[in-house]
């Protein structure tokens, strides 16, 4: 059931949070809007788990957090990359193909997750 709902949340939520990221037409204050966001959730997560250290064994929740914290980061690193790139080449082409493969890049995580899991059962 957890997988499911990760799953779901992976491949739905992660995509259409990328999509409103890149939805700003690209520019400087973007690109320094978005790194900015990597960098708080990043340090939200660092914060969660170095500051909430003596609950880490102990609380689903917490690893959870962190575990959203960072997946936020990835996916505004990706768009970060996807702004830069389309500000360096604004053709149609550029705009399509790296909204694509930005959306697509967003489930990365998901398959570590599987691929520990089945390494876990084994």
């Amino acid at each position: 059931m957890t997988l499911v709902l990760v799953f779901l949340t992976v491949f739905l939520i992660g995509p259409f949070l990328f999509k409103a990221l890149i939805a700003v037409p690209p520019s400087l204050r973007a690109i320094r809007a978005l790194a900015a966001m990597v960098l708080v959730t990043f340090l939200i997560a660092l914060a969660l788990r170095y500051g909430l250290l003596r609950y880490w064994g102990d609380s689903a929740w917490l690893l959870g957090a962190i575990a959203l914290a960072l997946w936020a980061a990835w996916i505004g690193v990706i768009a970060l990359v996807v702004q830069a790139l389309r500000r360096a080449d604004p053709r149609p082409a550029m705009r399509r193909w790296s909204g694509v493969l930005g959306a697509v890049g967003t489930t990365v995580p998901w398959f570590g997750l599987v691929l520990a899991n089945l390494m876990r059962s084994t």
